[in-house]
């Protein structure tokens, strides 16, 4: 029996590799231009299409390696059987399920280090493009949260000492450029959202020469000390919400925000089971068009219910909340048990993200939707946390 020399196995690994780095650098960026219609999502399904064609075993490793990111995939394709637009619902399923796929697949293929530092790169090109083509993110929401994660990845791209030097080189640019812009953005909800990612991702760094077990237990003790204040906060004031929004000059109504999420709430109250995946926000719905026409949306595109778990309400009802809180959950608590073991830079990123995300999930919808870069980073998390526990064991 005859055997390739080690020096081809080696070069065909690394030529693995750069393909993986390269394709998920297209997939990257063009998810974080996906505010323009039609043209990043074309390129990122050709990206993927291409990746599952020159790797055709890796689609099948990720279809496979845990249920929990398709669970609520398959509810969605499910939904299509009562769907108010059930071509809407039927398309939307395969995007989304595509979505989740190249979050595992790229995943599988590439160290973390080497995911956060591409995120870094996208991220940093399209607020460097902002500045000079207007309306690529549609929102300040949006530059907003581009600008929260670029401060969150170059942070921890800059403190890791195995980033090559080009790369940590960037990450300092972009940290120092990222917070006058974020500022001058006008978005406080990315600013204490991401100004929390860093905080809490920093903490279980610091304490990386403590036990891991004592790291846990100081975290534990802080989360109590947390909601100890929150309930006393909520019994010395009245509507202690409305006080934090009127200190940051916030309308209690924030900018018609109430009015979208009491309308869903009615629409979950009258359809439990939900219209079905993306059935809502189509030109066909008057009350879609209606809600368009009142927050001025011209285009009649991209708008949602500022609320992630009222927006999946609408779309799965009931049982597609508790399957959303479930893989929320599952993922959040992963990562963090990953973080408070092994405190690296890359699990303090995902700790920092994944905070950012969920403590956003009450304001904004950026989770379980296709050509979404913070859902790919969110299943990604996900894979590494995962696989992380299990070379422990």
């Amino acid at each position: 029996m005859t055997y390739a020399p080690i020096s081809a196995t080696v070069h065909q690994a690394n030529w693995e590799y750069r393909a993986t780095w390269l394709l998920w650098l297209c997939c990257a960026f063009s998810l974080s231009f996906i505010a323009i219609p039609t043209i990043p999502a074309v390129i990122f399904l050709c990206a993927v299409l291409l990746y599952c064609a020159l790797f055709p075993f890796r689609p099948y490793r990720a279809l496979t390696w845990n249920l929990i990111p398709w669970v609520i995939v398959l509810f969605g394709m499910l939904s299509v059987i009562w769907s108010e637009q059930p071509m809407q619902s039927l398309r939307a399923t395969p995007q989304i399920a595509i979505s989740v796929l190249a979050a595992i697949m790229f995943a599988q293929g590439l160290q973390a280090r080497s995911f956060i530092a591409v995120t870094l790169y996208a991220f940093s090109a399209s607020d460097v493009a902002d500045l000079f083509v207007s309306d690529i993110f549609g929102s300040k929401n949006m530059v907003a949260q581009t600008l929260a994660l670029v401060m969150l990845s170059s942070f921890w791209v800059m403190l890791d000492k195995q980033q090559p030097k080009l790369a940590r080189t960037i990450a300092l640019l972009a940290f120092l450029g990222a917070p006058p812009m974020l500022a001058s953005a006008g978005s406080e909800g990315a600013l204490l959202a991401g100004g929390l990612a860093i905080l809490s991702s920093v903490i279980p760094f610091l304490m990386r020469r403590l036990h891991s077990s004592t790291r846990i237990l100081l975290t534990w003790l802080g989360v109590f000390v947390i909601c100890v204040t929150l309930g006393i906060a909520f019994l010395l004031f009245n509507d202690p919400f409305d006080l934090l929004l009127l200190s940051i000059g916030k309308d209690v109504s924030l900018t018609g925000r109430t009015l979208l999420w009491s309308h869903a709430a009615n629409i979950i109250a009258d359809h439990p089971f939900g219209l079905g995946l993306q059935a809502f926000w189509v030109e066909g719905n008057s009350q879609a068009v209606q809600f368009w026409e009142t927050f001025y949306i011209d285009n009649h595109y991209g708008f949602h219910f500022h609320d992630l778990w009222l927006e999946i309400g609408v779309e799965l009802g009931l049982i597609g909340i508790l399957i959303a809180a479930g893989t929320t959950l599952v993922v959040f608590f992963s990562v963090w048990r990953w973080v408070l073991r092994d405190p690296g830079p890359e699990s303090c990123f995902f700790a920092g993200f994944v905070t950012f995300i969920v403590s956003r999930t009450l304001g904004e919808v950026e989770l379980y939707a296709q050509f979404s870069m913070t859902s790919v980073i969110f299943m990604a998390a996900y894979y590494y946390a995962d696989s992380a526990h299990a070379v422990r064991h």
